[in-house]
Parts: C-alpha cells; structure tokens; sequence
C-alpha cells in the first residue's frame, strides 16, 4: 500500500498519458484525439495505455499478456495481436496516424506521434 501511495505522489494522482494531441485517461477508459473522443474500450484500450505508458520501449507479447490479462496462461498470445488489430482499425486508419508498430519478433512499440505519409 505504501509504495502505491508514494508511486502516486511521485507521479502526481493523475495517471493521464499526454502525447501532442493525443490524451488517454486511463481512470476513464477515454482517449481524445484533437479534441475528438475516440471508441477503444476494453482489451485493446488497455493494450494501448501499457504501450503508451512505456513509450519507445519494445513491450513483447508476454509483458502485455502479464500485464493486462489476470490469468494470461488461459488466453493465447493472439489476443495480443486482435487487440493491436483493433487499435489500428479505429484508431489508426480514421485518423491517419499510427500509435503503434510491430517490433519482428521482439514485441511492439509505441510510437506515436508517427504520421502516415
């Protein structure tokens, strides 16, 4: 309890992730995208705000599958790859950007702000 407390102050209440014009409220499960709310709940938000939390950082499939999942040896690592899938398909294509890529073999990262030319 204790350290959870101190990791808070440290990092102030807010656990809110603020790239350019991108923000995820992780508290609220809402992503806003220039001013627009973007419909990425569940897994794939999730997915999302670990990645976003460790910004530049290649993330593998099995950091993601312990970090989201609560029994993740129930579940295969393509869960991983539907939830990236679907954070492209709302996010990603209608809004032309790309928040994340895939590392071969090594996991994924995520890279935004990235424009798509």
């Amino acid at each position: 309890m204790v350290v959870r407390i101190e990791a808070k102050l440290r990092f102030g209440v807010s656990n809110i992730i603020e790239i350019d014009d991108l923000t995820i409220n992780p508290e609220e499960e809402k992503i806003i995208y220039q001013g627009e709310e973007i419909e990425l709940k569940g897994k794939p938000f999730e997915v999302l705000t670990h990645l976003a939390m460790h910004k530049d950082q290649i993330v593998s499939k099995e950091q993601l599958l312990d970090a989201i999942w609560e029994e993740p040896e129930l579940v295969t690592p393509n869960v991983i790859e539907v939830a990236i899938n679907q954070i492209r398909q709302k996010m990603d294509k209608p809004l032309n950007i790309t928040t994340i890529e895939t590392v071969r073999r090594r996991g994924y990262r995520f890279c935004f702000p990235k424009k798509i030319s």
